[in-house]
């Protein structure tokens, strides 16, 4: 009974980290496309206009891997085996590195930030 509640767990969680990396892509590909259609036209953009759009796509892309990692601990839990862990081991690797990614990307635009603030404004 243990074991099914955790299979039935692990798929549904699975299919929400689908749900969230899904909608995370269709998000940025529309976002995307506005800014480049934006950029045709003329319009002026904010500098870092696809920076921010790159970072709240690794937002949702964190979100979905950490879902998925869940799942695979459920999975792992209920049926240990050598696949299962390896496979919860490149995802937890995967997450790291875009976790190390996104903090140093967000330390970036914040020092820009504050340069670009510091800089004396030339009319």
């Amino acid at each position: 009974m243990l074991h099914d509640f955790a299979a039935i767990s692990r798929t549904i969680i699975e299919f929400i980290s689908i749900l969230i990396i899904m909608c995370g892509v269709v998000v940025a590909i529309f976002r995307g496309c506005r800014l480049f259609f934006a950029m045709r036209s003329g319009s002026s953009l904010p500098r870092d206009a696809w920076i921010q759009l790159r970072l709240s796509f690794e937002d949702t892309l964190m979100l979905g891997l950490q879902f998925l990692m869940a799942a695979d601990i459920i999975g792992t839990i209920s049926d240990p085996d050598l696949q299962g862990v390896i496979v919860l081991s490149v995802i937890v690797l995967l997450r790291v590195i875009l976790s190390f990614t996104l903090s140093r990307e967000v330390a970036e635009m914040d020092r820009q930030k504050r340069e670009s603030a510091a800089a004396p404004h030339v009319e």
